[in-house]
């Protein structure tokens, strides 16, 4: 990793503000850097301080939002158990209060799914996606099911010692693993431990099986799209990127060599450099997400 060293990642919370939504939740927040506006969201395993260390290139050229889902690190869930389209409406309802009317969405692992369903249910505020280590499957949903239920029952019979070694092993890739060595793993273990509650991260897993994974959905995109990958990726192949072009109108990939299931974190300056050019493009295209 260029930016910082693997295991060694800055999760404290600095200029965040809150957004009341009712009812209890709140979403917990942060803007940096000025120009389009980019929005990036967590998957399940992350908070939003995270991407501090994935972004810094990009902070010259956009302004860059990122957010606490609504039951995970700052924000509040409130009493109603979590559905995933809230996490779509949440996203609908930052924008709203941000005044920022079209914008990029950068999303990676299950949460390319809120920005599948997002662009989908709101298409004129998507200027263009950015799908990192897509949770979705062009020939569909089954084996995420698989893959997520194994997960939930780390969850129930180990609680979150026994699904971080299950998400460890598979969110990284084999150079990334072997170069960390246990150092790595046990810094981010404790890190991951602090973070998270394994009725948290259950919750909103179970609520991205209520999801329709009809890879027919991906033909309704109309944003521009770019999907990053790890040649890594313990879901996609070469052939699985082929059909997911041959499904989403105007998208293109970039694979990253020696990354995995979330290539930013074995490769930032791969990530940003992918990313940059995509957004720089359809900025100067006309494609554009004003602040």
């Amino acid at each position: 990793m260029a930016d910082l060293e693997f295991g060694q990642l800055d999760v404290r919370y600095a200029d965040h503000e809150t957004l009341a939504l009712g009812g209890g939740v709140e979403l917990s927040y942060e803007v940096r850097g000025e120009g389009p506006a980019v929005v990036m969201l967590n998957n399940f395993a992350m908070v939003s301080p995270f991407w501090h260390g994935f972004t810094t290139q990009l902070e010259g050229d956009f302004q860059l939002i990122n957010y606490d889902l609504r039951n995970q690190g700052n924000s509040k869930p409130g009493p109603e158990k979590v559905r995933f389209v809230d996490h779509v409406e949440d996203l609908k309802a930052l924008l709203d209060h941000l005044k920022v009317d079209r914008t990029y969405l950068i999303g990676t692992s299950i949460s390319t799914l809120i920005v599948r369903d997002f662009a989908l249910r709101y298409p004129e505020r998507v200027a263009g996606l950015v799908l990192v280590g897509p949770a979705f499957s062009p020939n569909g949903g089954l084996r995420r099911e698989l893959v997520t239920r194994s997960w939930v029952a780390s969850l129930d019979s180990g609680g979150i010692p026994q699904f971080f070694n299950h998400l460890y092993a598979m969110s990284f890739c084999d150079q990334t693993i072997n170069g960390g060595g246990l150092p790595a793993y046990l810094a981010l273990r404790d890190s991951f431990a602090s973070l998270f509650t394994a009725e948290g991260i259950k919750e909103n897993f179970l609520a991205s099986l209520e999801l329709d994974d009809n890879p027919e959905l991906l033909s309704q995109i109309t944003a521009p799209t770019l999907l990053i990958l790890g040649d890594g990726d313990f879901s996609w192949s070469e052939s699985v990127v082929e059909d997911a072009l041959a499904r989403i109108p105007g998208s293109r990939a970039v694979t990253l060599a020696r990354a995995g299931h979330v290539p930013f974190f074995d490769d930032p300056d791969g990530f940003q450099k992918a990313t940059g050019e995509f957004l720089r493009e359809l900025v100067a295209a006309g494609q554009h997400a004003p602040a």
